[in-house]
């Protein structure tokens, strides 16, 4: 009786491995019935590519390097990550599949928030930019870069963008790379007056300090009480505009910050 129950313990434990290791047979068998006829190759691309600089729709199909390749044994995490590190000006890449043999590809470029200019080194005062009303300007020499809202430099500027120039001081700029905290912080900013009304068409960084070109001219410290800089400079613009005084320059430097009105006229 024991050896009875023990050969049926027995049977039915084997029953159940048999039971578990079905469906891995059956993919493993549609696997490799689908690489043997073909089924389920990629054969066929649907682009879909928005303001990309950097590369064009062949290109970009040709980087996949998924023609021929099987549905379910394409990387595509993989893909997109390395297109994104050989073609700097995508920024987001959307892959999906169009049984049995297309995918469709949606590639969308960066959007350029500012442009990046050296300063000249005659120039670089604190002193100078605050007491003259002249905005710098770069060398004719000196490249201008595009830089998107992450702070990234995916391409050179050509011109004709209707966005604002940053003038900046010994750094490196160059393509595919992120400047560092300082472009963060200033894009953070510029984007900040935006929403205040202010039209920044130049700013510049200088040591550790953030200078706009509005009116009113604005100076920021770049640290971490951008924000509390910000809801100071948002609560003068709104107390002047209700006492109808006009600013002239704004010094959020310091704790308490330091205003200057336009004389009456």
């Amino acid at each position: 009786m024991w050896r009875r129950r023990k050969s049926k313990k027995r049977f039915f434990g084997n029953l159940g491995k048999i039971y578990w290791a079905i469906p891995f047979l059956l993919v493993a068998i549609f696997t490799s019935l689908s690489l043997k006829l073909g089924l389920f190759t990629i054969k066929q691309f649907e682009m879909q590519t928005n303001q990309l600089g950097c590369v064009n729709e062949n290109q970009l199909k040709n980087s996949t390097g998924l023609l021929g390749q099987n549905f379910f044994l394409a990387n595509f995490d993989n893909i997109i990550k390395n297109l994104k590190e050989k073609f700097i000006c995508i920024k987001d890449i959307n892959l999906s599949l169009d049984f049995p043999d297309k995918i469709k590809i949606q590639a969308i470029g960066r959007q350029p928030v500012a442009s990046l200019m050296l300063l000249k080194d005659r120039e670089a005062t604190i002193s100078s930019f605050l007491e003259n009303v002249a905005t710098p300007s770069a060398e004719p020499s000196s490249e201008a870069y595009l830089t998107d809202d992450e702070g990234i430099i995916f391409s050179k500027d050509t011109g004709g963008l209707n966005i604002p120039n940053i003038f900046i001081k010994d750094l490196d700029l160059s393509l595919s790379k992120k400047p560092g905290d300082k472009i963060e912080d200033s894009l953070k900013i510029m984007a900040g007056v935006k929403t205040f009304g202010l039209d920044v068409k130049t700013a510049i960084i200088l040591d550790n300090f953030f200078i706009i070109f509005s009116h009113p001219r604005v100076i920021f410290r770049l640290d971490n009480k951008l924000d509390i800089q910000l809801a100071s400079l948002q609560l003068i613009l709104a107390e002047a505009k209700i006492d109808f005084k006009e600013l002239e320059f704004i010094d959020l430097r310091f704790d308490k910050p330091i205003v200057r009105f336009a004389p009456k006229k």
